[in-house]
């Protein structure tokens, strides 16, 4: 392994409070289903892969977003496909995570907080913009992406159902 993964890798937990450790059941590797409509009134499904590791000294969770996958990005590349990473550091002060996610010409920052079994980010920046993890259990969960309306309702712009590959 080389120096830079060694140092950015970490297996230590004892950074994170275990009651604030919210984000170790997606520690591993997901396989994943995006849906969204693209075009609008056309549903669109991508396959793709999402992997989560500890990073510096079990400070904090990293992951990497690849959509389309590796695997068929060649047979199904898409004009607006994402390879991305999220860094979700705990703030002891504020009892959240701060979180930045990137890919080409990107950039946005979160705060993450748990109400009751779902993780929900706040999108800095966007008025009533949401990420949303929820229904995790040991081999999948489901990714929200949505916009609370002037009206109440809430738009769903895409959301993600990933599975966990050797579970």
């Amino acid at each position: 392994m080389d120096t830079f993964s060694e140092a950015l890798l970490s297996e230590k937990t004892d950074k994170i409070p275990e009651s604030f450790d919210w984000f170790a059941p997606l520690l591993g590797d997901w396989d994943c289903d995006y849906y969204d409509e693209y075009v609008k009134g056309e549903k669109r499904h991508v396959k793709g892969e999402w992997i989560f590791r500890r990073v510096l000294e079990g400070t904090g969770i990293q992951d990497i977003f690849i959509f389309p996958s590796r695997a068929t990005k060649e047979a199904n590349p898409q004009p607006d496909g994402e390879y991305g990473s999220s860094l979700r550091m705990f703030n002891k002060n504020k009892e959240w995570y701060d979180v930045v996610y990137t890919c080409a010409g990107t950039m946005k920052r979160l705060t993450f907080k748990k109400e009751g079994d779902r993780l929900v980010g706040k999108v800095l920046d966007e008025e009533a913009t949401f990420w949303i993890f929820s229904d995790i259990t040991e081999n999948s969960f489901h990714w929200e992406y949505v916009k609370d309306q002037q009206d109440g309702s809430r738009e769903l712009v895409c959301e993600i159902r990933g599975k966990r590959i050797n579970g």
